[in-house]
């Protein structure tokens, strides 16, 4: 009898179809992956499976039982715990007080019990194998670790099924191996665990079958051994995608922004021509964000020099960095990206109203056209200019990030993570926006974790450690040796055991 078994299920929503007769068998003991394009309903789905909200249509059942649920607490007390994307930790409160929120154990005058606390988020690490300090405060935790702190949450509930979306996006790769094998020991001990990720690469390392969605309706499920990645990706976009791009030339002799970081790690030395990818590589915490902040006076404790054909300049703000036509995309674009309960139309054109702005007063006509003029040249698809921008996939949304700064005519465009949880359509997509813009003559610095993405499109690659540049390196190697290269240089900054 299958775990979970979801019958002809669809959601509709005021103007939109989210779902359509959607059928799942998935058992115990089995990692079974969901994937498919952004908006092809995969996050409609988990929000059915959590409790968020009902069914239009169909039915869900869990061990032949029919279950609906009005909460996510019914979905819990079911057995499915849910460990997001977006990260719902309180910073202001330790590792155990997270995991085990509202559940604290109680002494017998109603107070909470904090070292039985400690103790129980001890033996929930010991049984999976983390590493983390129960007293430790999640907001001086890195984002990996603060992810790892989500999972332990949901770990200690009595699961019987474990939806994990996109856990890897924001973890090392150390933290990856670790968490595939506590994947690995909860399908062995007869859990259900849907793995949803846009990196297909983990879909083929630890899922025993794959369901595929497009467009809301079930395309098919297969077991994972039988299948390629262009015969997935084809399942998932309806076509075959290239994995390689054409880059565009470098003109040699035009200026270069040049640039010192100086810092109490050291300083950095590098330079950036016109049209040119520039990669920066390194593990998790390696610093390449901080190098990348400190080149827009982000960075405590650091001061950035540049020089664009004249006399050097110290740049000791955002602003002061804009003025000189450098821009930075942030990695969370959750967080500090974009504003949640604002429009499409607000979100793009935020960075560049004063373009609009006669006798003080913002002109609407002008600024529509041209955020309708730049939204559909990065083939952002949304129902309106005046939608939310929270409704849109998170590729639209990574999309219409991107497209903010380039209403202001950027010299230099700092583009951190910019496919973090996009799906491969959209990442494609991002690629040739990123390849159109350096074609144009606009200098990106990019910052990615995935070796495979640095080594598509860029014309050089930066080694990071410890927030300063300590090497360059051409990105004709393999994956294989900028992986290598990145692993020896972690066992390299670990410090020496005692």
């Amino acid at each position: 009898m299958p775990l979970l078994e979801l019958r002809a299920i669809g959601k509709s929503f005021p103007g939109v179809d989210a779902l359509r007769n959607v059928a799942l068998v998935a058992h115990r003991g089995e990692v079974h992956a969901l994937v498919g394009a952004n908006g092809a309903g995969k996050s409609t789905l988990i929000g059915l499976l959590s409790g968020l909200f009902p069914p239009s249509t169909g039915s869900i059942a869990i061990a032949g039982r029919e279950v609906k649920f009005r909460s996510p607490r019914e979905a819990r007390e079911a057995g499915i715990s849910t460990v997001y994307q977006e990260l719902a930790v309180l910073p202001n409160l330790s590792v155990a007080e997270n995991i085990f929120l509202g559940r604290e154990p109680r002494s017998r005058f109603g107070f909470v019990d904090f070292a039985r606390l400690h103790a129980d988020a001890r033996q929930l690490f010991d049984r999976f194998g983390l590493h983390l300090d129960p007293t430790a405060l999640v907001g001086r935790l890195s984002v990996g670790h603060r992810q790892i702190v989500e999972l332990a949450r949901a770990l200690s509930t009595a699961s019987r099924i474990l939806i994990l979306d996109e856990l890897t996006a924001g973890l090392s790769t150390v933290e990856q191996a670790l968490l595939f094998r506590i994947v690995e020991r909860l399908r062995d001990a007869g859990l259900l665990i849907l793995y949803v990720s846009h990196r297909l690469e983990e879909v083929f390392a630890l899922a025993d079958r794959v369901t595929v969605l497009r467009d809301g309706a079930h395309v098919t499920t297969r077991d994972v051994s039988g299948l390629s990645v262009r015969e997935l990706v084809r399942f998932m976009v309806g076509r075959d995608l290239s994995d390689r791009f054409d880059l565009p030339a470098v003109d040699t002799n035009a200026p270069r922004l040049e640039t010192k970081v100086m810092s109490a790690a050291g300083s950095s030395q590098f330079a950036l021509r016109p049209g040119e990818i520039l990669g920066l590589a390194g593990i998790l915490g390696s610093g390449r964000t901080r190098l990348a902040k400190s080149l827009i006076g982000l960075t405590s404790g650091a001061q950035a020099e540049i020089r664009i054909g004249g006399k050097p300049t110290v740049v000791t703000s955002p602003q002061q960095a804009i003025s000189h036509g450098i821009f930075y995309v942030t990695e969370d674009r959750g967080a500090d990206g974009l504003f949640a309960n604002l429009s499409v139309l607000a979100n793009t054109t935020a960075g560049a109203l004063v373009r609009f702005v006669r006798f003080g007063i913002v002109r609407p006509g002008p600024e529509r056209t041209a955020a309708a003029d730049i939204l559909a040249r990065m083939r952002v698809v949304a129902r309106s200019l005046d939608t939310p921008i929270r409704q849109l996939s998170g590729g639209n949304q990574q999309k219409t990030l991107l497209a903010r700064p380039l209403l202001c005519s950027p010299r230099v465009l700092i583009c951190d993570e910019p496919t973090r949880g996009v799906d491969v359509e959209a990442k494609g997509q991002i690629y040739e926006i990123l390849l159109g813009l350096a074609a144009r003559g606009i200098g990106i610095i990019l910052i990615s974790s995935e070796p495979k993405e640095l080594l598509a499109i860029c014309h050089r690659l930066l080694i990071v450690r410890d927030g300063r540049v300590c090497d360059e390196i051409s990105p004709t190697i393999s994956e294989h040796e900028l992986i290598m290269m990145l692993a020896n240089l972690a066992m390299e900054t670990r410090p020496a055991s005692p």
